[in-house]
């Protein structure tokens, strides 16, 4: 059965796994498949040739009513850059093409038969491809000839409207010779110039509906296939969505404070899926995000909304495993196949945990470490003895650890004491120093004040204070009774103001918190058998 083929510049729909057949430009070809950019988003991607489709034939049948602005946007744009310079990617003649002068030329007769020609053109097809294009046709305009074309070109056109021939990349032969004999076969008969390609390519088309659907492929070919704004497929955990809907909740009770937060970073996708698994035992997708690119004036309103998809994402999937497989027919709302197993997908999500708690982890350990720090320099330049240069080397530690605002919030007297170091001269006047001993702890004070500028100008560059400070401590000061208060009022313990890793309201910190709990609950299970046999009296063990 024909496949159709396409050039650069030709505009076409290409079908993505999870997606509708969306607008696209093919931009170079890529062996056995075309490099094409999506129109409405900008990305590009690598789509295999069954998964393009012409632009004009097929627009009535993969058009879709759907809202989203990059989807009504795509369409805008495809249409628009071939009313400008054509390559449609249709193999009907175009009338804005100089192919529509074909439709001009008189029959002889008003049948042609093509079981007559086919042999006598055999040569011609081995050796070239015919175009034909105007002279003042532009470079851009898509005026490629398919086979069917030529042959109808070719019976009908006599020596004077001999098209001009562009060579092209020679076809195998035994494809041709496979083409030539599925033209004889589906048509003997062609009445008019115009109605010759709608005849011709409707059988192949029909056979590549048949083959609409994606095949299911491995997760090494999904990511193959480029989707029109983000090829990769996140995966997205129960336990993820139920912090979401807890967090939802926990917003809506303040939700004057959060209102007046600008909305926090999240790791967004707009291939953000809940796995689930089909009774065929494929794993498939819920989509979380129907609408992209995500866009809130606040955090009260991002909360919201991700509470509402959490509900939602997780009804589904209560659905599908109940045998309610509606949902999986809607392409809009879920993906077929994710390309990975339950083993790979339980992986995936457990090695995510492990990192975030790594990281976690590792944050805590830079902020000890930033603590540790402090109690060295003081020891170093205590009132009865002083060892500047042990003091520089720790100063030159303490301003190379990233430290963040709410390590400082929480360790005030660091700032304190980096602050005092600025004017750092030792106490000299007690102690029986000689004149060289004293200029070389003279200059080694210099050199413990400059280094304490540098960690001081780090803490202004991370902190960043309220409008009407009048000076950086001032500020910083008012700022970590903020933080205090803020800490009493939700009622934190020692333990969990000593783990904090971010603003106390703040997401992430309520994430944390939630993902601290959920550990400490599985150790507590873990523990309760063995505890458990311990306890139980001698009868009952």
């Amino acid at each position: 059965m024909k496949k159709p083929s396409f050039k650069v510049g030709d505009k076409v729909f290409a079908k993505v796994k999870g997606y509708p057949p969306w607008p696209a430009k093919i931009i170079a070809e890529n062996g056995k498949k075309y490099n094409v950019e999506f129109y409405g988003t900008g990305e590009t991607g690598v789509i295999k040739i069954e998964d393009l489709f012409y632009f004009k034939k097929n627009k009535q049948k993969f058009q879709r009513p759907l809202k989203r602005k990059d989807y009504l946007d795509a369409f805008d744009q495809i249409e628009e850059a071939i009313a400008e310079d054509g390559g449609d990617g249709d193999e009907t003649p175009n009338v804005n093409d100089s192919t529509s002068d074909m439709s001009s030329v008189s029959l002889n007769s008003s049948t042609v038969s093509l079981n007559t020609s086919v042999k006598e053109k055999k040569g011609v097809k081995r050796e070239r491809t015919a175009s034909t294009k105007s002279e003042a046709t532009p470079v851009k305009k898509s005026s490629r000839l398919t086979r069917s074309e030529e042959a109808k070109s070719e019976d009908v056109v006599t020596e004077e409207k001999e098209p001009s021939v562009t060579p092209a990349k020679k076809s195998p032969k035994s494809r041709v010779k496979k083409d030539k004999e599925i033209k004889v076969d589906e048509s003997s008969n062609v009445e008019t110039n115009e109605s010759v390609p709608e005849e011709l390519d409707q059988k192949p088309d029909n056979g590549n509906e048949e083959n609409e659907p994606v095949k299911q492929e491995t997760g090494k070919n999904v990511l193959e296939n480029s989707a029109p704004v983000d090829v990769k497929i996140e995966i997205v955990s129960d336990q993820h969505l139920k912090y979401n809907i807890s967090y939802g909740k926990h917003v809506k009770e303040m939700k004057s404070i959060y209102k007046e937060r600008s909305v926090e970073p999240r790791e967004d996708y707009i291939r953000q899926v809940l796995p689930v698994q089909l009774p065929s035992g494929i794993m498939g997708g819920i989509k979380l995000h129907a609408d992209w690119p995500l866009k809130f004036d606040n955090e009260y309103d991002r909360a919201v909304y991700d509470e509402s998809v959490a509900q939602n994402a997780l009804e589904a999937k209560v659905k599908i495993l109940s045998g309610d497989t509606s949902l999986t027919s809607d392409a809009e709302k879920f993906v077929s196949d994710i390309g990975l197993s339950a083993e790979e997908i339980k992986q995936q999500s457990l090695a995510k945990d492990v990192k975030l708690r790594t990281a976690r982890v590792a944050r805590l350990k830079q902020e000890a470490e930033l603590v540790s720090l402090d109690g060295k320099i003081k020891n170093c330049l205590g009132l009865d003895k002083a060892d500047p240069k042990e003091a520089i080397g720790y100063l030159e530690e303490m301003n190379a650890i990233d430290f963040d605002d709410v390590m400082l919030k929480k360790h005030l007297h660091i700032v304190e004491m980096v602050r005092r170091l600025r004017k750092y001269v030792g106490n000299t006047k007690e102690w029986k120093m000689t004149d060289d001993s004293l200029t070389e702890f003279s200059s080694q004070a210099e050199k413990v004040r400059s280094k304490a500028e540098d960690v001081y100008a780090k803490f202004k560059k991370v902190v960043k204070l309220p409008e009407n400070s009048t000076s950086f401590f001032e500020g910083f000061t008012e700022l970590v009774s903020q933080f205090r208060a803020t800490c009493k009022e939700m009622d934190m313990s020692e333990t969990e103001i000593f783990v904090l890793c971010a603003e106390p309201r703040s997401r992430q910190a309520f994430m944390d918190r939630l993902d601290e709990k959920e550990t400490q609950e599985i150790s507590t299970e873990e523990e309760a058998p063995i505890n458990g046999a311990e306890e139980l009296p001698a009868g009952r063990s």
